[in-house]
This record gives structure tokens, sequence and C-alpha cells, in this order.
């Protein structure tokens, strides 16, 4: 098939499309005598953008189509979006303070912390010392003990010893009497 356009050039005809053009250029008519002009449509100046009274009806609707769509729809969604970003910077500072306070608590158990190990620290080293004096008080007592049982262990020895010398010097004459009672006879 060849070009629509050749086609229809060509002297070629199709009943929807002189339909279509028929009523373009009746609807073209009507348009441009509310206008004032007479001019058709289909005369030799066939410029894209015609300079008349549409074009202004135009720029009105499309001014007035942007205003009625900037109250509808662009404000009512700037609203929400300046809602959600208040929304969105209180839920950021109340973030930004519970952190701060969270550190500051951080902080404060830290330093108890630090305080407590130190006072575990001081009370160790304190009990280690009432621990060593107490050991060295009872090693002290215990030697002095020992010290006691030994001399008491000495004092008597030397008790049975002197006892038990004193006996056998009594009795050393007797002995000495049966000793030479066997030996001479």
């Amino acid at each position: 098939m060849a070009d629509p356009l050749t086609f229809y050039k060509n002297g070629h005809t199709n009943k929807r499309y002189d339909f279509v053009r028929s009523t373009a250029r009746g609807i073209t008519e009507k348009a441009l005598a509310v206008s004032g002009k007479n001019d058709s449509f289909y005369t030799e100046e066939k410029s894209v953008i015609s300079i008349n009274i549409t074009l202004f009806i135009q720029v009105v609707n499309f001014l007035v189509s942007l205003a009625i769509i900037n109250y509808l729809i662009i404000k009512p969604i700037r609203g929400i979006l300046a809602r959600r970003r208040g929304i969105v910077d209180g839920l950021e500072e109340n973030a930004s303070a519970l952190n701060a306070e969270a550190a500051q608590k951080l902080d404060g158990y830290e330093a108890r912390l630090s305080e407590v190990r130190a006072k575990i620290a001081g009370l160790r080293s304190e009990a280690k010392l009432q621990s060593e004096a107490d050991a060295h008080a009872k090693l002290e007592s215990a030697a002095e003990e020992a010290r006691g049982i030994r001399r008491d262990a000495t004092r008597r020895m030397q008790e049975e010893s002197e006892a038990a010398q004193q006996q056998l010097r009594n009795r050393v004459d007797e002995l000495a009497r049966l000793a030479l009672g066997r030996v001479l006879g």
C-alpha cells in the first residue's frame, strides 16, 4: 500500500477521513467567526500557531487549570510534606536528646563503676593487710606458744634429769656395795 498522504493527494478519498476533515473545518470556521476573523483555516497562510483570541483563551484556560491543580493537589501535598518534615525533625531532635541523655547516663554509670572498683580495690588491699596482720599475729602467738611448750619441755627434762641424777646419787652407794659384793664375792 502506498503512503497515506500520497494516496489522498492523488484524489482517493476515505469516508472517515472526509468526515473528520469537514468537521475540523467547521469547528475552525466557527472559532474564527467568534474571534471576528473570516479567514479560513485552509488559506495559503499555514502557520503552526496563529495569534488570535483562541490563543489567549488557551493561555487563560492553562493558568486556571494550573491554579486549580495547585489548590487541589500541590498545596495539600506540600502541607503533608511539611508536616512529615516537622515530625521527622521533631523525632530527630528527640532522638538526639535521648542520645545525649543516654551518653550522660553512661558517663555517670562509668564514673560510679570506677568509684566502686576503686572502693573494691581499697577494701581488697585493706582486707589483705588485715589478713596478713592476723596471720602474722597468729604466727607470733603460735611461735610464742611453741617457745612456751619448748621451755616447759626443756624444764621438765631438766627436772627429770636432775631427779634421775639425784636418784642415781642416792643409789650409787647402794649399787657400789652390790657391785663390790659381787666382785668380791
